[in-house]
């Protein structure tokens, strides 16, 4: 087979750490290459030096035989390697059209300036046969994350690539937006273009990977053809070790009702939910988009404008106002969006742990006892398996697993009652997802009523001990664990 692109010897350091080590890989013309390992195996830096972002610092590259070196992001591009990298990267005040040409807008003929109605046909010529319902003049602040993410998959198959680089594409999609990729991906294969993708989702790797590179601790484990392997001897090799049960065995004894909600309505998003969850019990939230369940979590968290009905917290009622007085009232809560929503990516790790319990352990008559906040956060880094050079470091500086495991670190300090999970191991590799659910497990063994919204299916069936289902802004079913499958959630989900 043709070599599309090669990679003889990579390597890249950062400071004293050696992120690559001698990395050798081939990418035919035309196949579906996955990369996959641990978060910090090295799949993002692989892709920042294939696309200019990163310089290597030893080894070579060879686009179509001829040895290339990038100097930034454009050249590569320019060379034919187009790169949807796993942050979204926009100017949210222009419009769709303008994003998706950034850098490559047609001309008025002998003039510089911009060809706005040809920009706009064009846009709306390439949606139209990529299957994307989205206004081209709409400005991208207006869109949802969905819809953003799309904008991004339209612009990297845009231009004459012939290796399209994809990051967590399916993030943030729902299930017809992840099938319109999959048919762009088959689509682009078929007229030769090579795809390198990086997922930590193991169905999409088994259902369109020609070939397999496995990456543990920023070297090249093995490349296996999609016949050579299985999800237990794949995640075995990305972790080093066998994971004998990536859902934890919970016996939990359901204690007495934590969380009680009585008629809880939001108008335009959901009405009359009702539902109660116990002492040491995990209950999963289950709805396709615009279904009510993830407004129903932001507004027990006061997140939105205040609700109708009423919700209890161990007898006593919650007044719900913002997410300060939820916290006051021992309910925490971790977001789907943990970039944006969740932590301070410029802050210190210590910050990012005892920010929510300041005023109630780490502060003495207005004194912020640094000592303890330091010991504390050392221990819970621990707890976590944290990967991180030091306290000091920034959660911009760490993988996708550990920063969730920071935000989720810090509710594990203080005592609460209630936590709210959304999308808990959204871009987590498999190892860091087993810690994550041994975390909640642990949680829910002390008496913490969990509640856990989460669109991957297989996730909501292995960690919950219920499973309340949502459409079109109603609770259409509670579902027990051994009642419970992926036929019956979607039956109730599609309730009108």
């Amino acid at each position: 087979m043709e070599a599309a692109l090669e990679l003889k010897g990579l390597k890249k350091v950062f400071g004293e750490t050696t992120v690559l080590s001698d990395i050798d890989i081939t990418f035919f013309k035309g196949e579906f290459h996955a990369l996959v390992g641990e978060n910090g195996a090295g799949k993002s830096t692989i892709i920042k030096a294939i696309s200019g972002v990163h310089k290597p610092d030893g080894g070579q590259i060879f686009l179509h035989g001829k040895p290339v070196r990038f100097a930034n992001p454009n050249d590569a591009q320019q060379a034919g390697i187009s790169t949807l990298f796993q942050e979204i990267q926009e100017i949210p005040e222009m419009t769709v059209a303008e994003n998706i040409f950034l850098g490559r807008e047609p001309r008025r003929p002998g003039t510089l300036l911009i060809d706005k109605k040809k920009l706009r046909k064009d846009a709306e010529k390439l949606m139209g046969d990529l299957g994307i319902a989205i206004d081209t003049t709409q400005k991208m602040r207006e869109l949802p994350v969905s819809g953003r993410k799309m904008v991004e998959i339209a612009r990297a198959v845009s231009g004459q690539a012939s290796v399209v680089i994809m990051d967590e594409p399916t993030a943030n999609l729902n299930a017809e937006e992840i099938r319109s990729l999959f048919r762009m991906i088959d689509a682009l294969k078929k007229k030769g273009i090579t795809i390198i993708y990086i997922s930590h989702r193991m169905n999409e790797v088994f259902a369109l990977a020609d070939r397999v590179t496995v990456l543990r601790d920023g070297k090249k484990v093995a490349t296996l053809n999609n016949e050579e392997y299985d999800e237990k001897s794949l995640i075995s090799l990305m972790i080093g070790r066998e994971l004998t049960e990536l859902y934890p065995r919970r016996h939990n004894k359901r204690g007495d009702v934590v969380l009680d909600v009585q008629n809880f309505s939001l108008d335009g998003f959901f009405q009359d939910v009702s539902f109660q969850v116990r002492q040491g019990e995990v209950v999963g939230l289950a709805g396709l988009d615009s279904s009510g369940a993830t407004a129903v979590t932001k507004a027990l968290f006061g997140l939105c404008e205040k609700p109708g009905g009423k919700v209890f917290c161990d007898g006593q009622e919650l007044k719900i106002k913002n997410p300060a007085t939820s916290i006051r009232q021992h309910i925490a809560y971790l977001p789907e969006d943990r970039k944006t929503q969740g932590l301070f990516l410029n802050q210190n790790l210590i910050f990012n742990y005892t920010i929510s319990s300041l005023r109630t352990l780490f502060s003495k008559m207005g004194v912020i006892r640094n000592r303890k906040e330091a010991e504390d956060a050392k221990e819970i880094s621990g707890v976590l398996k944290l990967k991180a050079r030091g306290l000091h470091s920034r959660p911009n500086e760490l993988s996708g697993g550990n920063q969730q495991k920071v935000l989720l670190g810090r509710w594990l300090l203080d005592k609460y009652k209630i936590l709210i999970m959304e999308e808990p191991t959204r871009g987590v590799d498999v190892g860091a997802k087993s810690e994550i659910y041994n975390q909640i497990n642990s949680l829910a063994q002390k008496g913490i009523g969990v509640l856990l919204y989460s669109t991957e299916m297989m996730e909501l069936l292995g960690m919950s001990d219920r499973i309340l289902v949502f459409s079109a802004g109603k609770l259409t079913a509670c579902l027990e664990k051994e009642e419970a499958s992926q036929e019956k959630i979607m039956q109730y989900a599609l309730v009108r």
